[in-house]
């Protein structure tokens, strides 16, 4: 059977990639044979770069040469079940330094004897992706059941509401405000026994020059199916949390607005989540994620792209070549610190044409799981190859 030439070889294989159920009957012995054709080709593509590589030592010349593995320009063989990993945990410039995770800076602030269960959430790094909002969620528990905690910080752009309650009182809602000496102000929303929402409090702080940090906290019922005998995190602290000064560091590179994407984009995240997986929850926009699992173990995947400006190029200067002109760095298994267990998998790409696009799958289990400390379940390899699938389009300006 004669092979697929490369350019129809890419499309089939992407193909693959964005099948998310058992409808899809790959056609095996062509895209084996296009894969060989692939592999042949590919190692005359490493002989050349080896010996241009030879002459550039020989000369003096020094020159960064990726692992083979890492050779390709496209999608990952389709036919091998476990894929060889393109690079384990990179170094130098092609590894993506350790980020500022919100979730280690909220753990920072807990009490020690608190367990993270399960723990989320955003990053700000020297080449971060524009955004409007950081976040974290964490479940925590102290033997007494879980409470869900998180953080959301805005860059609101202007002074504190003048109300922040509502003027009508509402049904099972307490709602308090309170403006402070330095022109902030703090609103606590506490839901009563009454509310379907009963257990959750949350604590807004609005500042003068236009910062806004949400804390939440909601309380499960323990293992006997009643509700806590009282919070795990008392409004104080919650309060304490909320105005903390040190969000402004998550804040600075917010914006309050995002490029737009392409309403008819050819290539949409979830249709490129890995096969065999069941996705249990997904979002939408220009900052998708998917949560999925074997039945098993469970994996947060996080979907961002962005049309490269000065700052990201210069990130990518050093980052190793891919013979399409692509640059890539990455991070494989990385824990996230203070999480008690949650890890992280990274892809970064640069495009030639200065599309960029980061994928990131998390581990988010903690204390007490089995899970906690492995590396998440979509590999290094098969998110590099989401990233490099040929479908991505770059987002117009805002």
């Amino acid at each position: 059977m004669p092979a697929l030439p490369e350019h129809d070889f890419e499309d089939r294989l992407c193909q693959v990639f964005r099948e998310t159920g058992e409808s899809f009957v790959p056609d095996t012995p062509t895209l084996t044979a296009g894969g060989a054709t692939r592999g042949r080709r590919r190692q005359r593509r490493r002989l050349t770069l080896g010996a241009a590589a030879a002459v550039l030592l020989v000369s003096g010349a020094t020159a960064a040469v990726l692992p083979g593995d890492l050779y390709t320009d496209g999608v990952g063989p389709a036919t091998s079940a476990t894929p060889s990993p393109f690079v384990s945990d990179p170094s130098g410039a092609a590894r993506i330094p350790q980020e500022a995770h919100l979730v280690s800076a909220v753990a920072e602030r807990l009490p020690a004897e608190l367990k993270i269960l399960r723990s989320d959430g955003s990053a700000v790094g020297s080449a971060a992706f524009p955004t409007t909002r950081a976040w974290a969620s964490l479940t925590l528990d102290d033997g007494d059941g879980p409470t869900q905690l998180t953080v959301d910080i805005y860059r609101a752009g202007g002074p504190p509401p003048e109300n922040s309650c509502p003027a009508y009182s509402l049904e099972s809602v307490i709602c308090q405000e309170a403006a402070q000496d330095d022109g902030s102000k703090v609103t606590v929303v506490e839901w009563t026994e009454a509310s379907a929402r009963r257990g959750r409090t949350a604590v807004q702080w609005d500042t003068a020059d236009g910062l806004k940090v949400v804390v939440s906290s909601t309380g499960y019922a323990t293992a006997n199916g009643r509700p806590r005998a009282k919070p795990l995190l008392s409004v104080t602290r919650l309060w304490t949390l909320a105005t903390d000064p040190g969000w402004r560091a998550f804040a600075g590179p917010l914006s309050r607005t995002l490029p737009k994407l392409p309403v008819d984009a050819p290539v949409q995240r979830p249709d490129l989540l890995p096969p065999g997986l069941k996705v249990l929850s997904s979002t939408s926009g220009p900052e998708q994620t998917a949560t999925l699992t074997d039945q098993d173990r469970r994996v947060v995947l996080h979907f961002a792209q962005q049309e490269a400006d000065e700052t990201v190029r210069t990130w990518f200067a050093d980052a190793p070549v891919l013979p399409d002109d692509t640059r890539i760095r990455s991070v494989e298994n990385r824990p996230v610190p203070n999480a008690q267990g949650a890890t992280e998998t990274v892809v970064d790409i640069l495009r030639p044409d200065g599309n960029r696009v980061r994928v990131t799958a998390v581990n988010p289990a903690g204390a007490d799981d089995a899970d906690a400390g492995r590396a998440p379940l979509v590999s290094l390899d098969r998110l590099t190859a989401i990233a490099m699938c040929p479908g991505w389009t770059v987002p117009p300006a805002n």
